[in-house]
């Protein structure tokens, strides 16, 4: 569109015009022109309704032309590998319908059905792995169908952490037995956690919590169900010595995988249009970043400030933290800033800019059709009022007005974004200072060092006042409010009192990283009284996420042999909500935070089985910034505390 035309109003344009411009004519979206007859039938109300409304409206919904080779391809059917959701669904179904079909038949050799293979995790992500095997498979029965039940709905489960048992006390001295016991079999793994899991009572509704589960995960094709079920009594026979009893084993097969211009923005109060819009381009943490050589995604960690170098010198750089993967291409060998081969870092990779401009523009036309929507039921008001203004007619009239300013502020931020971001040197946060190598054996703690810093350029950080996490507008599809984040993190109201997410502006500063021996304990409970750990973080790509920490750390073993200890966490929901994914690729060097706005660890890497990911794994952040204290002594993280 022509730029003197996008801040035009549709009611100053002639019809020419507006036929020139699409907005009118035979050939004009039907919606469309509709909508901008609307707009002209009511100039009072809608008088603000400006060009750049209604192009963007027209832009989103006119048809575009099929990709090359697509002609006569079939739409993407329910059923398809493409909608996983409804395809599990109508599996399921169809299988209940057929009592002898080959879904309830063992077929050597595996030792367990391909209908409980598939849904003996049913709810643990949106594509669950699927078990190999379990200890109790003859004493613990998966439930099925039975004759003349006419309704029948597979168990949904949810993974917790384990606290305040007897494996606790001896998870780090048995979990290294298990996993060279596991060795000494001639099997390979992938990761060896504790969990325990959760099923919801249908009749009345109660979350039902299952044994301890040692949960060992092997690479896929490396081992049959005869195998693990032959490895699993000297598992049980070293946890029994130990003590430790009632456990269960369970088995399966996965790998672990990492989750690789202007000033930024500030952060914008939650009662501004834009809140949430802006996040990828403000200063709050859980910056979306990208390699400017080959858009390889990722996140921002947090910041902090080299105060002196390390030869004592005073310096005014600010440092960025995030992963070796997400900044390097190549992971095995050190990387020290070189003015000769720098290393650029965007804010927002071509991928996470489209999509954001694209939230933005969904914006736009979902309050141009606010306003539309408004009217049309104001008009309504007032001729059954008889002319009489009542209270609701005002309090209408008021909404339409601050939706016009609303949308007003939104065109606004729709063109800084289009002019200001989207050229690609526009959006360079910095370069990258320091990446050492990816390493598992920095000392004995075996913890997994995938760590960067970047310089960042000092114009980005204008608006930067801390590490805040902007807490964001995507979790319920509306605005969050605190009282909904405080449900999350602290379910039981005993526990939650005096504990409170900042409500009026959503924004949580990091205050410390969580010492370590702190996490061991649980944060809180549910509503049946089982300890839990709440954490949350917000990424590149799955942004804000709620899910279960573990207190007991995972052994893991990746498929180029490195072995490490990490921190687990496990996905979260809620009583109307099914479980979410903690992360997704591109989320990796998210800062993993509690409630209270302590730092916990940083994400690295998960276990995703197909799009989803049911299990993600994280470093300490204690131990990270011990590592950057090292290369940076003087370093200061803008108040928040550390203590090793």
């Amino acid at each position: 569109m022509n730029r003197e035309y996008r801040t035009k109003k549709i009611v100053e344009l002639s019809e020419e015009e507006l036929i020139n411009l699409g907005f009118l004519g035979d050939n004009t979206l039907a919606g469309v022109r509709a909508i901008v007859q609307k707009v002209r039938a009511d100039p009072e109300r809608l008088g603000p309704v400006a060009c750049f409304q209604v192009d963007c409206l027209k832009r989103k919904y006119t048809p575009q032309p099929r990709a090359q080779g697509a002609a006569g391809s079939p739409p993407a059917s329910p059923t398809s590998p493409t909608s996983p959701f409804v395809n599990k669904t109508d599996t399921l179904s169809s299988r209940l319908r057929n009592k002898e079909s080959a879904a309830h038949t063992v077929v050597p050799p595996d030792l367990i059905s391909p209908f409980e293979k598939r849904f003996w995790y049913h709810g643990i992500s949106n594509d669950p792995p699927q078990i190999l095997y379990r200890s109790d498979l003859e004493t613990n029965h998966f439930p099925t169908q039975q004759p003349g039940e006419r309704f029948f709905r597979v168990p949904t489960k949810t993974a917790y952490g384990v606290f305040g048992t007897r494996l606790n006390e001896v998870w780090d001295t048995v979990a290294p037995q298990i996993r060279d016991s596991v060795k000494a079999r001639g099997l390979k793994y992938s990761a060896i956690k504790a969990a325990r899991f959760s099923t919801v009572d249908e009749a009345y509704g109660e979350e039902i919590f299952g044994p301890v589960v040692v949960w060992i995960v092997v690479p896929p094709n490396t081992a049959n169900a005869e195998a693990v079920r032959d490895a699993t009594p000297d598992i049980l026979n070293i946890l029994n010595d130990a003590q430790v009893t009632g456990v269960v084993v369970e088995w399966y097969e996965g790998t672990v995988e990492r989750l690789g211009g202007p000033p930024l923005m500030i952060i914008e109060d939650n009662i501004s249009p834009t809140f949430g819009l802006n996040h990828p381009f403000d200063v709050g943490l859980g910056i979306p970043i990208a390699r400017a050589s080959d858009d390889a995604q990722g996140t921002i960690t947090l910041l902090f400030r080299e105060v002196k170098t390390s030869n004592g010198d005073p310096s005014n750089t600010i440092l960025a933290l995030t992963n070796k993967h997400v900044v390097s291409l190549d992971t095995t060998t050190d990387y020290d800033f070189d003015p000769a081969n720098p290393q650029s870092i965007l804010v927002c990779g071509e991928h996470r800019f489209d999509r954001a401009f694209n939230e933005i523009e969904d914006a736009v036309n979902e309050g141009f059709r606010d306003a539309v929507d408004l009217t049309r039921y104001l008009k309504d008001l007032e001729s059954k009022s008889c002319g009489q203004i009542t209270e609701l007619i005002q309090h209408k009239r008021t909404v339409l007005d601050y939706k016009h300013e609303d949308n007003a502020t939104l065109q606004e931020f729709f063109d800084e974004v289009n002019e200001k971001w989207r050229d690609a040197n526009n959006r360079k946060l910095g370069q990258v200072h320091w990446a050492p190598h990816i390493s598992v054996k920095v000392d004995d703690h075996h913890y997994t060092r995938d760590i960067a810093t970047l310089v960042v350029d000092e114009e980005k950080l204008k608006n930067f006042t801390g590490n805040v996490v902007d807490l964001g507008n995507q979790y319920t599809g509306n605005l969050h409010t605190s009282t909904q984040l405080n449900y999350r993190f602290w379910p039981v109201d005993a526990i939650r009192k005096n504990r409170s997410i900042p409500g009026n502006n959503l924004q949580l500063p990091i205050r410390r990283a969580l010492p370590r021996h702190l996490p061991i304990n649980p944060d809180t409970q549910t509503k049946d009284g089982e300890p839990l750990y709440v954490v949350g973080k917000y990424g590149n790509t799955s942004e804000l996420t709620f899910g279960n920490y573990s207190s007991m750390h995972a052994y893991i073993c990746t498929e180029s042999g490195l072995e490490s200890r990490e921190v687990v966490v496990y996905n979260s929901g809620t009583e109307k909500r099914p479980a979410d994914d903690f992360s997704a690729k591109g989320d990796s060097g998210s800062l993993i935070f509690n409630g209270d706005g302590d730092g916990l660890a940083i994400l690295h890497s998960g276990m995703p089985r197909g799009e989803d990911n049911h299990v993600s794994y994280a470093t300490p952040l204690w131990w990270v910034l011990e590592q950057v204290l090292e290369r940076y002594p003087y370093a200061e993280f803008y108040g928040m505390e550390y203590q090793p």
